[in-house]
């Protein structure tokens, strides 16, 4: 018969669920009963009794994710790849996962967000103090070397030997374009449906560039732009061209307040592994009733 190793709240963990655990996370079972054997053992079974408390707390949470939440949270990817949701799916096909397998795994990620949210999160207080030390501390990461900008573009091309009247028409129809892009329509998606690029399949993303590796027409138009912003029409040999400023490097540090809420992200993510450890080693487990066998 299977070894029963422990119990969580009554329920059975045998030694094929340590196995199949050790297996997942890469641990090597050892075989005798030797100081260090042992120790290794019962180190593999505290980490699967963890993930089986885990488990338990993520089926309080299970009830709060909607599909709609699950929708949005693939509309963000889908924005930060530029692919459309069919792109996607194939791409989720080819490493081997169908699409509902797929929705599974993103509503664990959210439980999982929600439950750090909830019991982890709210312990964590990252400081003005600690931002400054952060900032001073690791100038060098934060200072650009070499000016780069990130492109995307809508190409309205027309043919160099196009009629001054067919010419103006399509600087009309760019310049209708610019005017939505400006006013917030996504630019991913008016590259994707009118622009004649090769990039329009990626959301007229270009990517990125030194300014001596962009046309000069181009290069003038966006020097000044910040991220996020979007360029007059420019017109070149290929037709007319709407650039947006997806990221201008400077050369320089970048002043703390600009990068202010990413060392903060960083804190916080640091502070919230440390106390998740600390509360899945002490706290999770006074809220369950766990027995061990080995």
């Amino acid at each position: 018969m299977d070894a029963i190793v422990a119990s969580v709240d009554g329920e059975p963990l045998t030694m094929h669920d340590l196995k199949a655990f050790c297996a997942a996370v890469g641990i090597k079972l050892p075989e005798g009963d030797g100081p260090r054997s042992v120790a290794i053992r019962r180190d593999a079974l505290r980490g699967l009794i963890q993930s089986k408390l885990m488990d338990l707390e993520l089926q309080s949470f299970s009830n709060q994710i909607s599909d709609s939440a699950i929708d949005r949270y693939i509309q963000k990817i889908l924005e930060k790849k530029h692919v459309s949701e069919e792109q996607f799916k194939a791409e989720v096909l080819r490493n081997g996962i169908t699409w509902a397998d797929y929705r599974k795994h993103v509503r664990t990620e959210l439980e999982k967000m929600e439950l750090l949210d909830h019991r982890v999160r709210p312990k964590i207080n990252v400081t003005v103090e600690q931002i400054n030390a952060y900032y001073a501390a690791h100038k060098q990461e934060f200072t650009v070397k070499d000016e780069r900008f990130e492109l995307a573009q809508i190409l309205v091309a027309v043919a160099p030997n196009a009629s001054p009247a067919k010419r103006d028409a399509v600087r009309k129809k760019a310049e209708a374009l610019r005017k939505r892009a400006v006013a917030g329509e996504d630019f991913g998606e008016l590259a994707r449906q009118n622009s004649d690029d090769d990039s329009a399949s990626k959301g007229g993303e270009l990517g990125t560039f030194a300014p001596d590796e962009i046309l000069d027409q181009v290069r003038v138009a966006i020097a000044k732009l910040d991220a996020g912003q979007i360029s007059q029409v420019v017109e070149s040999s290929h037709g007319f061209h709407i650039i947006k400023v997806e990221q201008h490097q400077r050369p320089g540090l970048i002043p703390l307040s600009e990068v202010h809420d990413e060392i903060r992200g960083r804190l916080e993510d640091e502070a919230t592994g440390t106390y998740l450890k600390r509360w899945m080693d002490e706290d999770l487990v006074k809220g369950h009733h766990v027995e061990t066998f080995l």
